[in-house]
């Protein structure tokens, strides 16, 4: 009786993780930063702005890439925000 139970529940748990790795955004770099590179910038990057979730990081440096600002960025975590790396 059991064992059907828990074969219904790690197949839902797998196709949940399976979901959750697949719509994750691939072009978004996610690293964790150093106090000292988030607050003056990681060498050859520039803190372009903070944000509360990933995914405003993302949209604003999506907006950037778009207008041209900057071709490339990446979203860093720090002490709970989301700092917009771009290129200096």
């Amino acid at each position: 009786m059991y064992k059907p139970t828990r074969t219904a529940a790690t197949a839902a748990a797998g196709i949940a993780m399976a979901l959750a790795l697949t719509v994750a955004p691939a072009a978004v770099t996610v690293a964790t930063a150093s106090a000292a590179a988030s607050e003056s910038g990681a060498q050859g990057w520039d803190v372009s702005g903070s944000f509360g979730t990933q995914q405003e990081c993302v949209a604003a440096g999506d907006a950037g890439v778009a207008d041209g600002s900057w071709a490339q960025y990446r979203c860093v975590l720090f002490e709970a925000r989301w700092d917009l790396m771009t290129p200096a």
